[in-house]
């Protein structure tokens, strides 16, 4: 299973200036891709989605599976520049939750969130003139979704986070000859006075858990409500489900690279007392499990 990182910022993409660096840690927002033999699965659809879609359209035909945490903007305002859905061979399923109890949002919201995104007064072509066949699907939470592979099986749950509006946090896990790895994807969410009972369930014995640290401990009490957590919360519910590698993400468009730097240094060192190995996530970054 490769994972890679294509944004990793929240709220709003924050480019690299003179005055203001951010090349080491990207300022794209969210979106990260899990490849396996024989599937695609790419998640959230932030500004991160363009450069995906950049490397995969030197491949014409593509198959891709998408899950939406949420529709919130910033993770779904890379679709409308996303290459490959502009090819008539392409083919996407794409995940997400269900809002019936809004107007006019029954079915996907998903669907309903991208083709609002795309109406003419916001963006020239709309979603149905993009000429990719796309199929959407409602999850609702505990749902597991198969994607067979070639080599092996890809499976998404879906779990509840806490975050205005819903979001969702997804478990994939990969079986291949008996063997299972393990990846968890919990962007935009918001820490209790105890570890979140649906998200330790989804990331029990994970082998990574990619959490949402937009704030640093000391800003957090200015943000109560806002549906973002911190690094030392990451580090809590890691040692709750017995998970052993933590990715910072969703950074806030505040800071620069030294900022995160900072962040990353402190949470590592209290990752060292744990067993957890810390990491802020980073544009660019791969990784095999």
């Amino acid at each position: 299973m490769k994972i890679k990182i294509w944004g990793c910022r929240g709220s709003i993409p924050a480019p690299s200036t003179a005055e203001f660096v951010t090349n080491r840690y990207g300022g794209n927002t969210t979106c990260v891709s899990i490849s396996v033999p024989g599937q695609v699965l790419i998640l959230d659809a932030g500004t991160g989605l363009r450069n995906l879609g950049l490397a995969l359209a030197e491949h014409p035909g593509l198959r891709a599976t998408f899950f939406f945490s949420h529709v919130h903007w910033d993770h779904i305002q890379g679709f409308p520049f996303f290459l490959p859905s502009f090819d008539r061979d392409s083919v996407f399923n794409l995940y997400g939750r269900s809002h019936p109890q809004l107007p006019n949002f029954g079915g996907s919201a998903v669907a309903n969130a991208l083709l609002l995104q795309q109406q003419s007064l916001n963006f020239p072509v709309a979603l149905d003139q993009m000429g990719a066949q796309m199929h959407f699907f409602n999850l609702v939470a505990g749902q597991r979704v198969e994607l067979p592979g070639t080599a092996g099986v890809l499976a998404v749950t879906a779990g509840e986070l806490n975050h205005p509006g819903s979001c969702f946090g997804y478990r994939i896990e990969y079986r291949r000859g008996g063997k299972a790895r393990s990846f968890v994807f919990a962007t935009d969410t918001e820490h209790g006075d105890k570890a979140n009972a649906h998200l330790q369930t989804l990331a029990r014995g994970a082998d990574i858990l990619l959490y949402d640290a937009q704030f640093t401990p000391e800003e957090y009490p200015s943000y109560v409500g806002w549906g973002h957590s911190t690094w030392v919360h990451g580090l809590r519910e890691c040692a709750a489900a017995g998970v052993k590698r933590l990715l910072l993400t969703h950074h806030d468009p505040l800071r620069d690279d030294w900022a995160l730097a900072r962040i990353e240094t402190d949470a590592r060192q209290e990752g060292r007392k744990l067993g957890i190995e810390v990491d802020a996530a980073r544009e660019g970054m791969e990784i095999e499990l």
